[in-house]
Formats: structure tokens, C-alpha cells, sequence
């Protein structure tokens, strides 16, 4: 089965069908690289992007936010994905990026073929946008913000620009449970019966996982699609932080660089975004705020002054954090074959 990356936008339908295979694994050979760099930002009075709320500024910081970055290359075309641990990407960063890698490689990286994805932390710094609807809570655009993802998104991509050798790409799948809920319970029900009747579960619990090897055998890196919210980090965070899904990529990173630092190892591991929409890592479900009541069926409680939220598993929003980002990582080394 050849699967080699074609021109254009069908190098990235190409690489969605080889992620998308319901195959226990497929190794193709290729060029390939990896490349990581840190995207944090300012950790202070900045507002976060994702729960809109507009008294959440940043007071410090929890986990530091970073691009990872990823080329495949059959030796006719090239293509780039980059899993960024931010709310989401803009066209004004994705094309500033691409500005800066044509100045450095010319028409190497474009439109075509560099593909860049946010996690979708809700805890890290906003107003790098330029859409008035984004950075309307960080009362406009920031500068450091945009400056911190752009040149870190440029700087992991030149990492794995740097880094390419032959090499080979292996694809799993593995069910990860106790890890989402789904967050709208009531409006699944609406979906048909015949259509509910073909899922086990009314969230996805497929976990995929594409693996990055050296043709020595030398691990480079993997990406994970598992669809979970980074939301683990509520609406009362102040920290910057990429929450589960940055938690469980340092665990990875650490299981195979060992005592290299965070960010600074060879080994390149991501917990990208997939199909994430509705579904909550607060696995508790949603409890009335003081009595620990359930919710009623339209996620309301008694009284003016309690509200309706999820949580869990953990008795607060970092351990639940480090509990998720846990069950991730041990998902995805089941699927691996890097031991």
C-alpha cells in the first residue's frame, strides 16, 4: 500500500488517511523530522484565551506552552504539521510564519503544505489574534503574545528542518477510558437510536498515535489524537499552563530524553487536537458549586449563588490535570512501540 504525499492540499488527505487507517500498524518509509521551541509568552497580566473571561490575567506560571513540529518528506514533496499548545491558531500567525520560512528557504514552506494546530488550552496567554472577537477580552492585540507563538512555531519548525533523516512512520490506534465525558449528555440523546446504536460510548475513546523512527532505529517522535478538552485548568486559573494534554507530552518527552530538560531533548512527543467539541476531562460530571448536589437536566442549581460546573478526577484542577495528562500517556505507550 503506497501511501507517499502528493502536491498541495492532498499531501494533508493523504496523511489524514494514514492516521485514519483501522490498522494495528503501517510503517512507510520517508524523510522525516522533528523539531520543538518554546511558545510561552508573557505570564503576567495578560488575559488567557479560551473561557472569555476577562478578570482570568496570567499571575505566573504552571507548565510552559511550546510548538512541535513535524515534516515527512517521500522525497517528491514535503509537508509540516505543528501541534502548538495555545486556544487556537489565527491566519495572521499561521501567515507570518510562513513569511518568515520562505525568507530563510524560499519556496520550500507555503500555504500548501505547512499545517499548523492548536491544542486548545484554555490557559494560555490571548490577544494574538487580530480578530476583534478573539482579542476583545485581552482589550486588543499583544504584541509579546503573537511574537512568543510565531517565532516559536518558526524556531521547532527549523529544529525539524534541521533534524531530517530517512526514516519510517508507524501508525496505531488503543482505546483510552476514564480520561472525557461528554459534556452535553442531554444533546447527544437527539441523535437517532440507529446512529448511537454503532458507538460503545457517547464520546470518542480512540486514541491515534503516529510514530517518528530513524531508519537506525533511533525514536524521533510521536503524535497522539485523542479528544479530550484541555480544560482540566478551570476558569479560576491564573497560571499559564498547557494543561493535560502539555503535561502528558512532558511525560513522554522525559520517559525517552531522560535527564535533558524540558523542551531541549531530541525526542519530539505531541498530544495534538482532534475531535474535541464536546467533549470535558472534568470527569465528575457537573455538581451544584456547595452542596455537591447533581445538576438538574438543564445544568442549573438552586438559588441565586450556586452555580452549575464539572470537575474532577482529582480533588483539585492540578491534580485532576496530572491525572488525565497520566491516563494519556499511559494510553499512548501502550500503543507504542517504544519501550
Amino acid at each position: 500500500m503506497d501511501l507517499r504525499l502528493s502536491t498541495g492540499p492532498k499531501a494533508l488527505l493523504s496523511l489524514l488517511i494514514l492516521i485514519t487507517l483501522e490498522l494495528p500498524a503501517v510503517q512507510m518509509a520517508y524523510n522525516i523530522g522533528t523539531g520543538i521551541a518554546d511558545t510561552t509568552g508573557p505570564i503576567a497580566e495578560i488575559v488567557f484565551m479560551g473561557y472569555a473571561k476577562i478578570d482570568q490575567r496570567g499571575a505566573g506560571l504552571h507548565l510552559r506552552t511550546f510548538a512541535r513540529s513535524y515534516i515527512i518528506d517521500d522525497s517528491e514533496n514535503r509537508f509540516v504539521f505543528v501541534s502548538v499548545e495555545s486556544a487556537m491558531i489565527g491566519h495572521d500567525v499561521r501567515a507570518m510564519v510562513i513569511r518568515k520560512l520562505q525568507e530563510k528557504y524560499g519556496d520550500l514552506y507555503s500555504e500548501k503544505n505547512v499545517m499548523i494546530s492548536a491544542t486548545h488550552t484554555h490557559s494560555s496567554p490571548g490577544g494574538y489574534n487580530l480578530y476583534m472577537l478573539f482579542d476583545l477580552t485581552t482589550f486588543g492585540f499583544i504584541k509579546q503574545s503573537f511574537s512568543a507563538i510565531v517565532n516559536g512555531i518558526f524556531v521547532s519548525i527549523i529544529r525539524a528542518h534541521d533534524s531530517v533523516v530517512p526514516g519510517k512512520l508507524f501508525v496505531g490506534h488503543g482505546e483510552v477510558l476514564d480520561a472525557n465525558i461528554n459534556r452535553s449528555p442531554m444533546a447527544y440523546l437527539n441523535n437517532p437510536q440507529f446512529e448511537r446504536d454503532k458507538y460503545n460510548y457517547d464520546v470518542d475513546k480512540t486514541m491515534t498515535q503516529l510514530q517518528f523512527i530513524a531508519a537506525d532505529g533511533r525514536p524521533m517522535g510521536v503524535i497522539n489524537w485523542f479528544a479530550v478538552h484541555p480544560t482540566s485548568m478551570n476558569n479560576t486559573n491564573r497560571l499559564v499552563s498547557s494543561d493535560n494534554v502539555g503535561y502528558a507530552a512532558v511525560l513522554f518527552e522525559k520517559y525517552i530524553n531522560k535527564d535533558a530538560p524540558i523542551g531541549k531533548g531530541d525526542f519530539v512527543a505531541a498530544f495534538a487536537s482532534s475531535n474535541l467539541g464536546d467533549v470535558s476531562p472534568n470527569t465528575r460530571g457537573p455538581k451544584c458549586e456547595f452542596s455537591g448536589d447533581e445538576c438538574s437536566s438543564s445544568y442549573t442549581c438552586p438559588g441565586k449563588n450556586e452555580m452549575c460546573f464539572a470537575s474532577g478526577p482529582g480533588k483539585n484542577m492540578f491534580e485532576s490535570t496530572s491525572i488525565i495528562a497520566h491516563k494519556l500517556f499511559d494510553g499512548s505507550m501502550r500503543i507504542c512501540m517504544i519501550k
